[in-house]
Formats: C-alpha cells, sequence, structure tokens
C-alpha cells in the first residue's frame, strides 16, 4: 500500500503514527521504521490468553486506582471544611509494548474525604461554652416586706398619786394640843404629881389620865418665835426645866421661869419635831425611863396630835 495512502487513512481517526510501516531508500522526507509491536492473533475456539497477560492488566488497575486515592485523600486533607475539591482525574497511562493501544477506562473517583459534621451539632457545644465562660446572673435581693403600719403606742399610764407629805409639824399658838413620841404608839407627854412623863393613855383612859395629857399651846414667855405649854386642867402651871429635868410649876413672873418655861420647836422628818430649851441651844426635851429630862446628846421626837 502507497505510504500517502496509509497516512491519509490513518488521519482520518484523528491519530498520526510517530513512524510509518516501511521507508523508500533515498526518498527524501522519509523517516526511520520504528519497530512494532507485534499484532496478537486471534486463538482459535477452546483457546484461553496466556496466564501472564490478566495478572499484569490487573496490577496496573490496583496500582492507578490506589494513585488516585492517595491523590484524593490528600487534596480531601488538605481542602477540609472548604469547598468541595475537584475531583483529580487519573493521569494518562502512555501504551505499552505489550498492552493492546486501546486507552483504559479510569474507575469512578469515589472522594475519601471525612464526612463533615453537620452544622446543628456544633451549635450546641457553642453555647455550653458560651453559657459556662459568662458570668452567672446575679440574683437579686429577696424583696423586702411591705412595711406596716406603725403600731400606735399606748400613752404612758399616768405616774402612780404620791400621798402629798405630810405637813410640817408646828405647833400654833392657842391651840390644844397632845404630843405623842415617835415610835411609841399609845403613849403621851403627860404631867403626873407635877412632874413631866411619858405614859400609856388612849381615849380608852380615865378622865384624869386624858386630862393630864393636854396643853395648850402659848406664845413663848421669853421669845415670841418659840412656845410655853400650859396644863389644861392646871390653868396657869407650865412645863419648865429645873435641874435639867421637866416639872409642870406655877408661873412666878420672874425672868428665869419665862426662860425655863419657853421651848424652840425644831421640826423633822416624818412629821414630828425636837423641843429645844430657849436659855440652853445645845439641850434638848428627852424621854429617859418615861421621865422627861433635859439632855445635850440625844433627843425625842415628838409628832403634835389631836387631845383625847
Amino acid at each position: 500500500m502507497p505510504e500517502d495512502e496509509s497516512r491519509n487513512r490513518l488521519r482520518v481517526g484523528g491519530w498520526v503514527p510517530p513512524y510509518s510501516t516501511s521507508a523508500t531508500p533515498g526518498k527524501p522526507g522519509g523517516r526511520t521504521a520504528l519497530p512494532r509491536i507485534p499484532e496478537r492473533r486471534a486463538l482459535p475456539p477452546g483457546r484461553r490468553s496466556s496466564p501472564t497477560a490478566v495478572p499484569r492488566r490487573g496490577l496496573i488497575l490496583a496500582a492507578t486506582l490506589a494513585l488516585g486515592c492517595v491523590l484524593t485523600t490528600v487534596v480531601a486533607l488538605t481542602t477540609a471544611g472548604g469547598p468541595e475539591p475537584t475531583p483529580v482525574a487519573a493521569p494518562p497511562s502512555l501504551p505499552r509494548a505489550d498492552l493492546p493501544a486501546f486507552p483504559l477506562v479510569p474507575e469512578e473517583t469515589v472522594s475519601v474525604r471525612p464526612k463533615p459534621s453537620p452544622s446543628a451539632s456544633r451549635i450546641p457545644v457553642r453555647r455550653a461554652a458560651a453559657q459556662s465562660t459568662s458570668r452567672p446572673p446575679a440574683t437579686s435581693a429577696p424583696p423586702s416586706p411591705p412595711a406596716s403600719a406603725p403600731t400606735p403606742v399606748p400613752p404612758a399610764p399616768p405616774p402612780p398619786a404620791v400621798a402629798p407629805p405630810p405637813p410640817a409639824a408646828a405647833l400654833t399658838a392657842g391651840t390644844a394640843v397632845g404630843l405623842a413620841p415617835a415610835g411609841r404608839p399609845g403613849f403621851r407627854v403627860r404631867h403626873r404629881d407635877f412632874a413631866g412623863r411619858v405614859d400609856p393613855v388612849s381615849a380608852d383612859s380615865g378622865a384624869t389620865d386624858r386630862a393630864d395629857a393636854r396643853f395648850a399651846v402659848r406664845a413663848g414667855r421669853a421669845d415670841p418665835g418659840c412656845v410655853s405649854l400650859e396644863s389644861v386642867n392646871f390653868p396657869g402651871y407650865y412645863l419648865r426645866h429645873r435641874h435639867f429635868q421637866i416639872h409642870l410649876d406655877r408661873a412666878d413672873r420672874t425672868k428665869l421661869f419665862d426662860e425655863d418655861s419657853t421651848f424652840c420647836p425644831e421640826p423633822i422628818s416624818g412629821g414630828s419635831l425636837t423641843l429645844r430649851a430657849h436659855n440652853y441651844p445645845g439641850h434638848r426635851v428627852t424621854a429617859e425611863n418615861d421621865r422627861l429630862v433635859l439632855r445635850e446628846s440625844g433627843a425625842t421626837a415628838f409628832r403634835p396630835e389631836p387631845p383625847l
């Protein structure tokens, strides 16, 4: 077959072999013939191909698939979390001398990139982390109870009535009195046998005893600011001190009698009083063994009472 026709016939498929089947010696433009791959003869029925051809084809396919898987894995790991990677096509394999000249159909590319977890599964984790790092909400103070109306304070009870203190003991001129020694109830100052005494005298006593215990208060014979005590049942007789003892004597109009029969009352607490001698300011009337005497130390308190 001429070379031009064979070339035209092979160009129909779009592929021009880099060699020609024959070369014409001495013809310009001729190419050196390359060794051709011997064509496989059709086997008669009942015959199989050589056992070494099939294993080589399987190894090549396995190697090609392994290389594609490795490249796919690298690309998937590099672009993890990004856009879907573009499948990498297996590189074209060159025809080998021992393989038929027909293209190999690559297997379907399988992506081995790990399946990303859905975004919804990451949301609870982020929320939990945010809640764990955020400050706990401040607890508000418990509401205070409503203020109740103030309880009205009852008015303070009035202070207990205090009995007024007894009036200061006094001997008023022109009145009749009885003198009772303080702390000795049922006793009265009286005269008996013209001597001043302190004896039991009460409303049940005889008329003489009760009459001896009555005295009329007169202005002081030696000092009007003091008093003189005149006997009611023996008018003109006055109590006087003589030799520091109290006697009932008749007034003789002497200065000494006026001085000895004048006593100055001195009020003390409890509505009582003492009788101080006018001419002996440091001496006072004292009951000693039921006898009235004049002593410098000590004094008997007398309480004026209505006469019996």
